[in-house]
């Protein structure tokens, strides 16, 4: 999809924020006026409006904490996994999955008390864990991030 400015000339991605995993916001720069435009949604709503890799402003804050030697190594390593899945924009929770390799393991213990959750959505809740510890960082599930779930999940239900 191409997005056009009120000049006729096209509009390029040039930055986008993480308000939430859930909301995004990408400012379109005008490539011969200089107007700007900015484009909020889900990321599956504004990635057709990106054409080339685009980090968000947050991940692209993970990739400049790292130390100044292994940052272009990390750069290649996301921006290649990226390609790779077909993904344009690389979000904080893709830079995780990449440097992960996109895999979580499972702790026994904690692979024992997905097997307790309810079968109607513990196929959902599995996808869900592991995109918590994705984007904690974390190459496994443990108990402790089930124990997180549990409480972030069960609290927006508004139960104890």
């Amino acid at each position: 999809m191409k997005a056009w400015c009120c000049c006729g000339a096209s509009l390029e991605a040039k930055t986008l924020e993480e308000e939430s995993p859930l909301s995004y916001h990408l400012r379109l720069g005008c490539t011969a006026c200089a107007n700007w435009v900015t484009a909020s949604g889900r990321l599956e709503e504004i990635t057709p409006l990106v054409e080339r890799t685009l980090w968000s402003n947050e991940a692209r804050h993970e990739l400049d904490r790292l130390p100044p030697y292994i940052e272009p190594l990390v750069r290649e390593e996301v921006e290649s996994y990226a390609a790779q899945a077909g993904c344009r924009v690389i979000t904080v929770a893709a830079f995780h999955e990449a440097r992960n390799r996109g895999k979580v393991t499972w702790a026994p213990t904690a692979k024992d008390r997905l097997a307790n959750i309810p079968a109607p959505i513990r196929s959902m809740a599995k996808v869900e864990i592991e995109r918590m510890a994705i984007v904690q960082g974390l190459s496994e599930v443990t108990e402790a991030l089930m124990d997180e779930a549990k409480a972030k999940f069960l609290g927006m239900r508004g139960r104890p």
